[in-house]
């Protein structure tokens, strides 16, 4: 995530949650498949979902600070920076997801070639939330199902984190993703809805 607030440090958030904060999250180890299947290719709704910079902004104003995106314009004008913090781009900006459930194991990749694996049955191995797949505890990802949504909780290799839900909307056909995010130098908790829709099955 690029972008600089004048008067403070540019990047991204701050704590390392180890559990998903409070929210009443039921494990999936007997049943690590519970909740509703949302494998399938996943297009962004643009019109039903936010803009991705200006709740960057509204962050940033939030917490004292004055945008400033660089002399850039447009949509994703704060894309960008250090790979340690290329996730959060991902999260908020890629058009399409493809989702891929396997019994615990949860397999998203983004439509820029970023992937990302997480296990969703409480198994303490740790996975890479940067895509490397290494596993080597600098960063990682975990869900876990509250009912009909999954939770995702990550700590990117920039030590900051990010809380993300998926729900599967009435009729399987929407999926709704809320996001929060707190790269390690940004000043405030970004918070950004997605609504995406079903794409077509690939063969």
């Amino acid at each position: 995530m690029h972008g600089l607030v004048r008067g403070s440090v540019a990047g991204i958030g701050a704590a390392l949650f180890c559990v998903l904060c409070g929210r009443p999250v039921t494990s999936a180890a007997d049943d690590p498949a519970a909740g509703p299947d949302l494998s399938g290719t996943w297009v962004l709704n643009l019109e039903l979902s936010d803009d991705p910079d200006r709740q960057i902004e509204k962050s940033i104003r939030a917490a004292g600070g004055r945008p400033d995106s660089g002399g850039r314009r447009g949509r994703e004008r704060y894309r960008g920076g250090p790979a340690d913090q290329e996730i959060y781009d991902h999260l908020i900006y890629d058009g399409t997801v493809r989702i891929v459930q396997n019994g615990a194991e949860v397999h998203i990749a983004y439509g820029s070639g970023f992937e990302r694996r997480f296990f969703t049955d409480g198994r303490s191995r740790t996975v890479s939330a940067s895509g490397s797949g290494s596993g080597d505890g600098l960063d990682f990802s975990f869900g876990a199902w509250s009912g009909p949504t999954l939770h995702v909780e990550a700590k990117p290799r920039d030590g900051g984190w990010t809380r993300e839900s998926y729900t599967l909307e009435p009729g399987g056909n929407r999926l709704r993703a809320e996001m929060e995010m707190k790269p390690l130098l940004f000043p405030a908790v970004v918070q950004v809805r997605l609504i995406y829709d079903r794409g077509p099955v690939r063969r």
